[in-house]
């Protein structure tokens, strides 16, 4: 899957979503990204071993799958019924990805919420002290 290796995914197990092109959320609920759906290696084997679409902050569009070109609705965007994405990750059930989507978002730690929606790192991450050594 696409996804894995991509940049965004620690957004993405957090369920904390970009709202605009510009924010380092990530794109699979608003943006139209298709990484969780597609069949690709393009975060592992970079292009020119230097990118990929989410690497340079545009959505996946699934250009490795059949019929990518025609999606039937604008590549920017993710259709959804009842506010839930229609193609969610092919790696686990719809309903366990829901249920799991709602317990991830309770979880999202503030500076993950806050950089979800930011255009650079608002918060940075910071190396805690713990007793082990």
């Amino acid at each position: 899957m696409d996804h894995h290796g991509c940049t965004r995914n620690e957004y993405y197990e957090y369920k904390a979503s970009a709202e605009k092109p510009s924010d380092l959320g990530c794109m699979m609920e608003n943006m139209g990204c298709k990484g969780t759906q597609v069949h690709a290696d393009c975060n592992t084997r970079l292009w020119n071993g230097e990118g990929s679409c989410t690497r340079g902050g545009y959505a996946c569009i699934a250009c490795t799958e059949p019929g990518f070109q025609e999606p039937g609705h604008p590549f920017h965007d993710t259709p959804k019924f009842a506010g839930i994405p229609i193609g969610l990750p092919t790696d686990m059930p719809k309903a366990w990805f829901v249920a799991l989507a709602s317990l991830s978002k309770s979880a999202t730690p503030r500076r993950v919420k806050l950089n979800a929606v930011a255009d650079h790192l608002v918060v940075a991450p910071v190396a805690r002290k713990t007793r082990l050594k």
